[in-house]
Formats: structure tokens, sequence, C-alpha cells
């Protein structure tokens, strides 16, 4: 997939990246609050869902089973996760509390990386019906209902990872993987669909380490990084944002001496940018 374990570890230290955007006025949200993310779980021996206070205070542990990526309802009052179980990896809400837990997809393979809709109506997530270690393993874009019914396949015949709804609701952004380097970095394009599966058009060509594609609130940006742990690339562990046109392609943040940036993500009112940090020094 377009993340590895090794990076999810990275998920140590969070930064917040201020960058005096234009702040939303599409949709109404809730007001920067907590933050959910990854942590590594001795008792797992896997990754699990946490929620703190932006400046890292009132932490607390949100699931108990294996899982990764997640994101806020659009009234703060669910969160989607995906986690694994013996079937395969699903998607299910929760409320910040930790309690009163759905599961909205099952069956085998792989349903992951949940996002919602800006109405909080729909949510998006890349799927495929083989495990990773199946010679047919792909993965396609696909919507369903808030409550796991009504899902439809939006893209197919790509290697298509980590959707992301438009603003206004009428597209996803996505990453397509289309291949290796000669240096053996993942390359990773950006793309963007209409939710019904048609106009497709490629925003980022494919690049080495390219991942986490995500749309600013305005829906003037969308962003997104070339990995930390990039062979090559000279931009590893940069944050870039490009228009949706295609245009206005820009380093938002480079990599510093001590730290490369990961996963970058809008807050509510598109002021500010939430990062992991990975340091190359310990790893």
């Amino acid at each position: 997939m377009s993340i590895s374990r090794s990076t999810l570890a990275s998920l140590i230290v969070l930064a917040l990246v201020v960058t005096g955007m234009v702040p939303a006025r599409a949709a109404p949200r809730p007001e920067n609050g907590e933050i959910a993310f990854g942590r590594f779980d001795p008792s797992l021996g896997d990754f699990s869902i946490w929620v703190a206070n932006p400046d890292g205070s009132h932490q607390r542990h949100l699931t108990n089973q294996p899982s990764f990526f997640s994101d806020w309802s659009p009234t703060g009052r669910r969160i989607a996760f995906d986690f694994f179980d013996a079937t395969g990896e699903h998607v299910a809400t929760i409320s910040p509390g930790g309690d009163n837990q759905r599961q909205l997809t099952s069956g085998p393979g792989i349903q992951e990386v949940p996002r919602w809709s800006p109405d909080g109506r729909l949510i998006t997530f890349d799927a495929s019906p083989v495990s990773p270690d199946d010679p047919s393993f792909t993965t396609s874009i696909w919507i369903m209902h808030a409550d796991g019914t009504h899902p439809q396949q939006v893209t197919s015949g790509g290697f298509d990872v980590e959707p992301v709804f438009s603003p206004n609701g009428k597209h996803i952004a996505f990453g397509r993987i289309t291949g290796v380097s000669a240096a053996g970095d993942q390359l990773e394009a950006i793309y963007v669909v209409d939710t019904d599966g048609t106009h497709l058009r490629q925003v980022v060509a494919p690049r080495p380490g390219l991942e986490h594609p995500d749309w600013s609130p305005n829906g003037a940006w969308i962003s997104f990084n070339i990995s930390p742990e990039s062979v090559n690339a000279p931009d590893a562990g940069a944050i870039i944002t490009v228009h949706p046109t295609s245009r206005g392609l820009r380093t938002l943040h480079g990599p510093s001496k001590d730290l490369r940036f990961f996963k970058p993500v809008w807050s509510p009112d598109g002021h500010a940018l939430l990062s992991g940090c990975h340091n190359p020094q310990t790893g």
C-alpha cells in the first residue's frame, strides 16, 4: 500500500505547520479541536487509535484492536477508522469517548482509509476483494452511506488509495500507485474523479514517494507529502501543495535537518496542517 508499517511507526511526534491560508467557508464545521492519531500499542503488537488535545494533553486510548487511519466526522460526533480482524481490514466508526463502535464493512480482503464527505452522509475508502498477499491484489475507490449501506465502486483498473472528498462533496482526490522507480521508491500520482466515477483526470504526475493526499477546506489546494523514507527523492519529507487544476505546485514546508514530515491533514478552519514528524537519525 502507500504507507509502510515503519512510516506509521514514526507517528510518535506531531507538529502543526501554520500556513496562513484563507479559512474554510463552504460548510459549517466544528472549530479546531481534538486530534485523532495512530500509536503503536505494545499490548497489541500493532497500532491503535488515540485522541488528544492539540497541545498533546488529555491523551486517551480509543480502539482496542489493530487500527490505523482515522477521520473525524464533520460534526465531530463520530470518528471513522480502519481495523484488522481475522477476515481482513474493515471500516468502523466510534464515538470520541470510545464507545458505541459500529462496524460498517465486512467480508474478505481490505476496506481501509475512510474519509467523511463534507455533509457527513457518505464515507469514501479504498478496497480490494482479496488480501495483499494475493497475486491479483489491487485497490479501487469506493463510497458508501455513513451507516455502511449502499456501497458503490468509483474507480477501477488502477491501484487507487487514500481517497478524500472535495469540500463541495462533488469530487474525490486519491493516490494512484503506478509502479516502482529505478531507485526502489514507490511511484504514485494524484487523480481527481467525480463521485459517480466520471471525469477522471490526473492532477500530479507519478512521483517517487508521493503519498497521503488531502484537500484544503476552502477547496483551493490539494496537499501531499514525499515519503520520509524515500531512497533518493531530494524532497523526501517535504509537504507539497497544488491547485486541483494541476497549477501552482509548490513546496509548502521542506524537511529540516532533524525532521521529515508526512501525512499532512488540514485543520477544520483551514489555517493549519497537522503532520507526522519522522526523525531519520532514530527512525
